[in-house]
């Protein structure tokens, strides 16, 4: 102990300099923490045919998910949208990309309902 409070002493360093030093390094430690827990939860795709949620894609993984034998999705560049669709008005097609939470995209005649959520969520779904 007497080795370090000499080696201390001629560097210089006074006890005020380790505790300022201390208080800057907590401050950075929680600014670090609050910073990381605001960033943007994950977004995801959730698909519902029939009322029921059939799938939940993270929109930061790029895929091509066919929903039964009626429609088709595409997930590009944290976007989503329908590509194919067997209904006769194609108004899920012509709604283009979704990112947003809180966004829909709806295949009446098909019962296909996507919808974009912030929920953190595990991926349950098989994708082509």
């Amino acid at each position: 102990m007497n080795n370090i409070t000499t080696s201390v002493k001629s560097l210089g360093i006074r006890r005020g300099d380790i505790i300022v030093t201390a208080i800057l390094l907590l401050l950075a430690a929680i600014m670090g923490i609050t910073v990381s827990s605001l960033a943007p939860a994950p977004q995801y795709a959730v698909i519902t045919a029939n009322g029921t949620e059939i799938a939940r894609l993270p929109l930061d993984t790029d895929c091509i998910y066919h929903i039964g034998k009626t429609n088709t999705i595409e997930i590009s560049d944290g976007q989503v949208r329908m590509i194919e669709a067997d209904c006769p008005d194609k108004l899920c097609i012509h709604t283009g990309k979704i990112s947003e939470s809180g966004q829909t995209i709806v295949c009446l005649p098909n019962k296909v309902v996507i919808s974009i959520s912030g929920e953190n969520s595990t991926v349950d779904a098989h994708t082509h």
